[in-house]
């Protein structure tokens, strides 16, 4: 399969998602990188194997929150062969990388691969039952919602900072503006209607995107003094 351009062949694999009903966050971004050989991923910390002959599709979704801090990326990996057919996905899923690509059980919708969004929480996996596993399902989204403050991931370290001040103001901005019970009846629909496709960008676009939006609404929130909700555009 050919593509003109790396834009055109990250948008034809593109996980398409699916949300809970209930969930209050929408992507801001998906950043993408093509591998044609293997490298360390400019996203996270870890190396891409390229399989021999064809190529893997980073994709790295951004939300300006996740339930319990400010801002989330979570990631999949696509692996294509020579003949660009896709012969591996992964996903993200609380700092580990899973495997989804489990036969009758990952779904597509033509060459896209459906990844299941954690409420909130943003992890993907492969089919909605898995979430099952996870003991703090429901609380993290309530209860103890908030209560990792401004989490500052290493690839962002020198460019994002905090202090517990600043993690007390988070944690009590997202209790009071975001705190939900998930359904656990997932959609097609994104929270803002936007699809996968409209939102897909190089990862550097993301990653300077990442670090303004941040910087926004950290001294959004340091001013908010209890306004309820704002939105940082």
């Amino acid at each position: 399969m050919e593509f003109d351009n790396e834009l055109e062949l990250a948008a034809a694999y593109v996980p398409h998602l699916r949300y809970d009903k209930a969930e209050p966050f929408s992507l801001e971004g998906i950043g993408y990188t093509v591998y044609r050989e293997t490298a360390k991923s400019p996203s996270c910390r870890r190396t891409i194997e390229v399989p021999k002959g064809g190529a893997a599709v980073e994709y790295a979704f951004y939300y300006d929150f996740d339930i319990q801090h400010l801002y989330d990326l979570e990631h999949s990996f696509v692996y294509l062969d020579g003949e660009g057919r896709v012969i591996g996905v992964e996903s993200s899923f609380h700092g580990k990388f899973l495997n989804s690509m489990i036969e009758g059980v990952l779904e597509w919708e033509g060459s896209h691969p459906v990844l299941y969004v954690q409420p909130g929480k943003h992890a993907f996996l492969p089919a909605p039952d898995y979430f099952k596993l996870i003991i703090d399902r429901d609380t993290a989204c309530n209860k103890n919602a908030g209560e990792a403050g401004f989490l500052i991931m290493p690839m962002f370290e020198g460019r994002l900072f905090t202090d517990e001040e600043t993690d007390r103001k988070v944690e009590a901005y997202i209790r009071e503006n975001y705190s939900f019970m998930p359904t656990w009846e997932f959609v097609a629909k994104s929270p803002d209607g936007r699809k996968e496709t409209e939102i897909l960008m190089p990862y550097r676009e993301l990653d300077k995107m990442v670090v303004e939006r941040l910087l926004r609404w950290a001294e959004e929130i340091k001013s908010a003094n209890g306004k309820g909700r704002r939105s940082c555009s």
